[in-house]
């Protein structure tokens, strides 16, 4: 895409593709975050899992400042609302968006509560050792991201019968 076509879209379009760039972001930075929940598991420490772990965690950064870098280009395109706090003022991408948004924030929710409440216990602890908290928390991080994306994604550009 280039500036130039950028520059002949509409507001509504221009709202869009950044919301979608920020959907792909997400994603990517899901999968960052999935590989830092899973970093002390034994399992990768050697052979084709460490490499696929570490391809897996250097692409996922990659992605991520790739579109974070792409959507920067959208910076005073739209009203500063819309770009720091994804309020729209189409009000599909507006509703995209917000719906992406709870979502995540629910996934979020359940999952620290869920690591509230079993977090302390012993057998938890036993199970997935001294770091099973934060790596619990990361992989809660993570499909929060992945929820958001996904969803932002497929209301974007999937089919309407849901509606």
């Amino acid at each position: 895409m280039t500036a130039a076509s950028i520059t002949s879209m509409s507001v509504a379009e221009k709202e869009q593709v950044f919301l979608a760039l920020n959907a792909k972001c997400s994603i990517a930075l899901s999968f960052f975050w999935m590989c830092l929940g899973i970093d002390g598991a034994s399992w990768l420490s050697t052979g084709v899992a460490h490499w696929i772990y570490e391809a897996t965690l250097l692409c996922s950064l990659c992605f991520t400042l790739y579109y974070a870098s792409k959507s920067w280009k959208f910076k005073g395109m739209f009203s500063a609302k819309a770009y720091w706090t994804m309020q729209f003022s189409d009000e599909y991408t507006d509703y995209v968006s917000a719906l992406g948004m709870r979502l995540a924030f629910m996934v979020m929710s359940v999952g620290l509560m869920a690591l509230v409440i079993i977090g302390d216990d012993s057998w938890f602890i036993e199970l997935g050792g001294a770091g099973a908290q934060l790596g619990f928390a990361n992989i809660i991080l993570s499909l929060s991201f992945l929820l958001h994306g996904v969803v932002v994604l497929l209301k974007l550009y999937g089919s309407d019968e849901d509606e």
